[in-house]
């Protein structure tokens, strides 16, 4: 049996009231309140931003690839322009974590947004070596 209005776990299955809060059993009332706490993990923060990295990385590889390919080909035009696109949603991906991950260590937000759209690659670099620095 589990408390309404705290949440504590009730061992004996006839009790008339709560041992933690001393709350009645018997009214339930319209909306159980339970307290949750949300529990961020600095690594796997960073271990997400890691694998979005590579991701970019890997996109920028491809999209070079793929824009060689269509300026000797005259052709392809199709895949280069998905490789482009999918270079920006990762690039956008890795932006929101590497903000998620500034928020979390207490840095300057204005910094990470000039660098980004200052000198969007090397910006994307630094930043992403600066907050991922344990």
């Amino acid at each position: 049996m589990i408390c309404y209005e705290c949440g504590h776990l009730i061992r004996r299955d006839f009790a008339k009231f709560c041992d933690h809060c001393g709350s009645s059993l018997e009214i339930k009332p319209k909306k159980a309140f339970l307290k949750k706490e949300a529990v961020v993990k600095i690594e796997d923060e960073i271990d997400q931003a890691t694998n979005l990295f590579l991701l970019w990385n890997s996109t920028i590889a491809a999209t070079f690839v793929f824009y060689i390919i269509h300026i000797v080909t005259d052709g392809y035009i199709y895949l280069f322009l998905l490789v482009l696109f999918m270079l920006v949603v990762s690039w956008m991906l890795l932006l929101t974590k590497l903000y998620d991950l500034a928020l979390i260590n207490h840095q300057s937000i204005k910094k990470l947004i000039l660098t980004n759209f200052g000198l969007p690659i090397i910006g994307t670099f630094y930043s992403y070596i600066k907050l991922t620095q344990k």
